[in-house]
């Protein structure tokens, strides 16, 4: 029988007046939203979205298809919100999430889908390994793709911010989704670039890596940010 424990934590920190960024967890489907836009637009926008997910019945996105099209289908409903205010036009939001999809007959491994729009992030500790799955739609990621730049000068660099996809910015947006299978002792870390703007890869591998509870694991990770 499969077993999922997971924890959350987030927190304004100290630049802004308000927290941008959203979750929603589940025992199935677990997201993470990073908005982006003037006033408070950008918390609307990703406020919006996790909640729309927490919405779905489950099952919905039992394959990458279905997934990309719930985000097509969010992605329409922030762009009709933000033309509906005009403190919101404008608002956008990244999208990170996962699913779990389980085997009705037992016979193969639970699979995971995975859906990723914007800079936030997915990784992967496995059996000793740390990966990060999810590819940042942005513009230092263009660079570090191309050679020109070091991933850890990506985490400085002055145009960090700026995300080359996002929900809410057009009718239609390229969405990333993808199936892997779930194995016992896989540990995902779901997050904004609040964190990995703040925290190496080397250290958020390293807390992952410890054999503790997930709400601890989050909360620490929150403190070291």
């Amino acid at each position: 029988m499969l077993t999922i424990r997971h924890g959350v934590a987030t927190d304004t920190g100290n630049v802004r007046a308000q927290n941008e960024d959203a979750f929603f967890a589940s025992n199935t489907l677990f997201a993470v939203a990073d908005g982006m836009g003037g006033h408070n637009a950008g918390e609307v926008a990703s406020a919006l979205t996790t909640q729309l997910l927490g919405a779905l019945p489950q099952g919905a996105v039992s394959t990458p298809e279905a997934f990309v099209e719930v985000v097509q289908q969010i992605n329409q409903s922030i762009i009709q919100a933000a033309t509906a205010t005009t403190e919101q036009r404008g608002m956008a939001t990244t999208l990170t999430a996962l699913a779990v999809v389980a085997n009705d007959d037992g016979a193969e491994p639970p699979h995971m889908v995975l859906a990723n729009v914007g800079d936030s992030r997915i990784y992967l500790a496995r059996a000793g390994t740390f990966r990060q799955l999810s590819v940042d739609h942005s513009y230092v990621q263009e660079l570090v793709t191309e050679g020109l730049i070091t991933e850890e000068e990506a985490r400085v660099h002055p145009r960090r911010n700026i995300v080359t996809r996002a929900l809410g910015i057009d009718d239609r947006v390229a969405v990333d989704s993808w199936l892997i299978p779930l194995f016992a002792g896989d540990r995902f870390i779901l997050c904004s670039d609040g964190l990995v703007d703040e925290v190496p890869t080397a250290d958020i591998a390293a807390l992952a890596a410890q054999q503790r509870e997930p709400q601890i694991i989050a909360d620490e990770l929150v403190a070291l940010a």
